[in-house]
């Protein structure tokens, strides 16, 4: 009875710190305050792209605007990655969220 309930308990706490380590490297690749794109749809060669800013206010948004195009030609965003297998686009719209 005794050893059930060790390899019960035993059991659990594996499960927990597995469960744990598997959802915290999901979560480190991605840095707070850093832009992330939400959503993306092309039409023919046309890009639109929603994207959350991820900070509370943007001070300055024509340098905000030039991180972000260089996020895309480095096709740096965390979540999504572009592909450039029928060329690149001719024109990219983008939808900013905070």
């Amino acid at each position: 009875m005794k050893r059930s309930i060790i390899a019960v308990i035993s059991g659990t706490v594996i499960l927990i710190i597995a469960a744990k380590s598997i959802y915290m490297k999901s979560e480190s690749g991605h840095k707070k305050g850093e832009p992330d794109v939400v959503g993306t749809f092309s039409i023919n060669r046309d890009e639109n792209i929603t994207v959350v800013a991820n900070r509370e206010n943007i001070e300055d948004r024509e340098v905000f605007a030039r991180e972000l195009l260089q996020m895309y030609k480095d096709n740096s965003f965390h979540s999504t990655k572009f592909s450039t297998d029928h060329g690149y686009a001719t024109s990219l719209d983008m939808y900013i969220y905070l």
